[in-house]
């Protein structure tokens, strides 16, 4: 494990030299591998993305470290774990061309780059963020997510959200149906759901145990455990024709033009594991957890595509639609701009709703195209910032 170490750290240290830069690493276009304490299962290669300067190919070494619990940083089993930081301006372009800055998104993330996800996987992961993190004031703060290779929709993707660590499912997005369509997770079909309570998140930490069975079908599959208790079970197709789904961990988040100037972002993450088919192989008992225990487990309601489509969407009108997935996304941002607690936030839903209901029923003709929802959009949340400040 410490020649191992040795080695990634080695590397980063002739980059500064070379380039006789200090505080920046090259991780453009490079493998990165992690230690051993850290993560299992993976053929360990890692690649970066997405913040490299667009000339020199440069990324702040702040970006994702591998830390010691001897420095008193939080590592869940083990000497080590790894700390990611985004701070505001960390964008820039992926070794694609893809650019960050223009979709007005910051990030720092690894992706396991030989896994292509298929068959039945097991995962883990476990995450640790600050008592300091600051939840409020982003459109949304990915922390782990399951992305397809092409421009796909991720499958599932976990966020930090007002309301805590939340759950969000756009498979139906990937569906031949829904193919090149404009898709969130707000859309008919689509899943969201908080699985740690905002007041419960911060200052410890969290094991995430996933089992999915990768498929195009309606056998597909993903069920999600933590701490030891399964709290969400999806079935039906989870991945995309022609594109390959992977792994990547770290912090992602979109910028408001609220957003504060000046907000770092730190999360850790350890044990991530990963095996085939069998829950055994991810040697869970370090943990302190059974696979046995945790296959037996059952949940209440199986989350399903069709499920949500029938039951909560079949019977509105095409307006009625619009005005329901508008009225959570324009909320969502003017809760999170101004740091609004749950019970102003419910005020806040009302609002918007009442709102967008009467601008429906005057103007039906904006509220069918594109751009008339776009423009809606921008002055509600603009005008709702102001009231609810």
């Amino acid at each position: 494990m410490k020649k191992l170490l040795g080695i990634l750290v080695l590397g980063l240290v002739l980059t500064f030299s070379s380039n006789g830069i200090s505080g920046e690493m090259n991780v453009f276009n490079q493998t990165i591998k992690l230690p051993k304490d850290i993560t299992q299962g993976y053929k360990n290669a890692w690649s970066f993305c997405c913040n490299y300067d667009p000339k020199t190919r440069l990324t702040p070494d702040y970006a994702f470290k591998i830390v010691n619990k001897s420095d008193e940083h939080p590592v869940r089993l083990g000497e080590q774990s790894i700390r990611f930081e985004v701070r505001r301006g960390d964008c820039g372009v992926s070794s694609g061309g893809y650019n960050d800055c223009e979709a007005r998104s910051e990030r720092h993330e690894l992706k396991a780059t030989k896994h292509n996800l298929k068959g039945v996987t097991w995962h883990t992961y476990s995450l640790f963020l600050p008592n300091d993190l600051r939840i409020h004031g982003f459109d949304w703060n990915c922390m782990g997510q399951f992305h397809f290779d092409g421009d796909g929709a991720p499958a599932f993707q976990w966020d930090v959200e007002y309301v805590g660590y939340e759950l969000k499912r756009r498979t139906s997005c990937n569906l031949p149906e829904n193919k090149n369509k404009r898709c969130s997770v707000d859309n008919p079909g689509n899943h969201r759901q908080t699985v740690i309570k905002k007041k419960d998140l911060l200052g410890k930490w969290y094991d995430h145990i996933f089992n999915v069975k990768w498929s195009l079908k309606q056998d597909g599959y993903l069920k999600h455990w933590i701490n030891g208790k399964l709290i969400y079970h999806y079935q039906g197709s989870n991945l995309t024709l022609g594109e390959k789904e992977g792994f990547q961990f770290g912090i992602y988040r979109g910028f408001l033009p609220t957003s504060p100037k000046v907000t770092t972002h730190v999360a850790y993450y350890d044990e991530i594991r990963y095996a085939k088919k069998s829950c055994e192989k991810l040697k869970l008992e370090d943990l302190g957890y059974s696979c046995e225990e945790l296959e037996k487990q059952t949940i209440k309601k199986i989350d399903f595509i069709q499920q949500k489509f029938d039951t909560e969407i079949a019977s509105l009108t095409k307006e009625e639609r619009y005005v329901k997935t508008l009225t959570d996304r324009i909320s969502k941002k003017i809760i999170s701009a101004n740091s609004l607690s749950e019970d102003k936030g419910k005020k806040v839903v009302v609002w918007v709703n009442k709102e967008l209901k009467k601008w429906a029923k005057d103007d039906d003709d904006e509220i069918n195209t594109i751009e008339g929802r776009k423009k809606k959009i921008k002055s509600l949340t603009k005008k709702g910032i102001k009231k609810f400040k």
